[in-house]
């Protein structure tokens, strides 16, 4: 049952993927030949997609599906 469970939240919440886009820059300080210290920038852009909305979320906030929100836990309970 918790198996289920579980893979009803995995898969029911939403994974942003490929929306973020990172590069990566590195420089080397070096005196007499030798490298003295390494830096290294990461600059990112996020992205975030207001109209996209969870499901599990707006099931579990919303008025419309509060009666429903208590009979699935009451019947989660019931069968622990």
């Amino acid at each position: 049952m918790i198996r289920k469970i579980v893979f009803f939240i995995l898969f029911t919440t939403s994974v942003i993927a490929n929306e973020d886009h990172c590069t990566y820059r590195t420089e080397q300080v070096k005196e007499n030949g030798k490298i003295v210290k390494v830096i290294e920038y990461k600059t990112c852009t996020e992205t975030e997609n207001l109209n996209k909305q969870n499901f599990l979320k707006t099931f579990l906030t919303s008025p419309e599906y509060e009666n429903s929100v208590i009979f699935v836990v009451m019947a989660i309970l019931e069968n622990i």
